[in-house]
């Protein structure tokens, strides 16, 4: 059986919600499509957030990862088809009031500049889409916590775990974290669906 590791991340920057935990935790410990799905969440912590994939990953080996995280103001899915090595957000610290300003994301100038997701990000999209789901394929997932886990999970799994397939979903707001403003929003039911 096919074993998937989702990620969600806590909430920051003071908000009290992060839609990709909500989500991802539903579908903990669930059969679906024959695929076996454990949920984890990580902190939203430069180095922190790669750590507690890679142990859950070295604690119980999985075929695919998908890390979630939210993406305040868009206003679709978008599965991320690239990672940066570069933490580039000085104006918003992490969790633990860690800033980056055009810096490695994982402290190491020995690695690649860029990593490519190593799972199928356009038949991601065209899935979701058939599913009436809005997503994208993204070429840019930011310059924060979010990109540096990517970045970390896909060389942690290049040098590690060679064949594991993995990739970013970024999704929106959920409509109350949205009240009062213009800001897309998707519900978390919709958010559920899409992991």
């Amino acid at each position: 059986m096919t074993r998937i590791l989702l990620t969600g991340f806590e909430p920051f920057l003071g908000r009290s919600v992060n839609p990709s935990w909500e989500a991802v935790r539903e579908l903990d410990g669930e059969v679906i499509g024959g695929a076996w799905v454990r949920a984890v969440r990580v902190p939203v912590l430069y180095g922190g957030s790669v750590r507690a994939i890679v142990d859950e990953l070295a604690r119980e080996p999985v075929d695919a990862l998908i890390i979630g995280g939210l993406a305040y103001g868009r206003a679709s899915v978008n599965v991320e088809a690239l990672a940066h090595g570069v933490g580039d957000v000085p104006w918003s610290a992490d969790n633990a009031g860690t800033v980056l300003a055009n810096e490695r994301s994982d402290g190491d100038p020995s690695g690649p500049d860029a990593l490519l997701a190593t799972a199928p990000v356009r038949a991601i999209t065209g899935a979701l889409n058939q599913a009436g789901i809005p997503a994208v394929v993204s070429w840019d997932g930011g310059a924060y916590v979010s990109n540096a886990t990517l970045y970390g999970a896909l060389r942690h799994a290049r040098e590690e775990m060679p064949g594991l397939r993995a990739t970013y979903l970024h999704v929106p707001a959920l409509p109350e974290m949205t009240t009062g403003t213009s800001t897309p929003a998707m519900p978390l039911t919709t958010i559920v669906r899409a992991f």
